[in-house]
């Protein structure tokens, strides 16, 4: 069982876990921040919302943006017990478009999170508090099964699948000045360990961000939303 939801932000920012003057961007949220954000429409602070993948909630999604740009970000920092102005390049993506899919086998909270984000308690956001969100479309549960998924663009597949994929479409007809990009894979957080207001990574799992629709040899599981395959991670 399944809900879906449509969402738009101005501005993202996935920021990479070990970057730092230099804050590269993830192209679509990563699992830590689909399970964040889900935390937040239940006013769940972010260790409360880890539990919810841990008793079962699955998610996906699918998304694309516009355009992406760097930006410069003034902080302090701590040197030699001194505190000193510096300097930080972010990267940002624009006009995010998202379809994400929360899946579960337990229906009533299910239902209970697809309400959360008709009303969401905390203020929804695409990486940082800068980059907030705007839900267009949430759906009704949908009874269907995971099934398997071979073609998919767009998205994130759990797992290394740098060898498992060929390439779906002719140069020929690309779009004149598009950026595209190969399957990317990234070796991410999945889980923390909290000691009051400090959090430490638990668990790391590979994962596959597919940009250009791209053919699997072997299938994974996922949903087939509103026409879009998104496999579940």
């Amino acid at each position: 069982m399944y809900f879906s939801i449509n969402l738009y932000a101005v501005t993202a920012s996935f920021r990479l876990p070990e970057s730092h003057t230099f804050q590269q961007t993830l192209p679509l949220p990563p699992v830590t921040a689909l399970t964040g954000m889900a935390g937040a429409a239940l006013g769940l602070n972010f260790s409360e919302a880890m539990c919810l993948r841990e008793n079962g909630l699955n998610c996906g999604v699918w998304g694309k943006h516009m355009g992406e740009s760097k930006d410069l970000w003034k902080y302090t920092k701590i040197k030699s017990g001194e505190a000193i102005p510096a300097v930080l390049t972010r990267e940002i993506l624009t006009d995010l478009e998202l379809l994400i899919v929360f899946a579960s086998d337990d229906s009533d909270k299910l239902e209970e999170l697809r309400r959360s984000f008709c009303s969401p308690q905390f203020a929804l956001t695409a990486g940082t508090s800068d980059d907030l969100v705007k839900i267009y479309y949430v759906s009704d549960l949908i009874n269907a099964d995971p099934m398997p998924i071979s073609h998919v663009a767009n998205t994130i597949l759990p797992g290394d699948h740098s060898r498992n994929y060929e390439v779906d479409i002719d140069i020929k007809t690309l779009v004149t000045k598009k950026t595209v990009y190969a399957p990317k894979v990234f070796l991410l957080p999945t889980s923390f360990t909290f000691n009051g207001e400090e959090r430490r990574v638990k668990n790391r799992e590979m994962f596959t961000f597919i940009d250009v629709p791209v053919t699997l040899n072997k299938p994974v599981a996922g949903i087939m939303a509103e026409n879009k395959a998104v496999p579940l991670l």
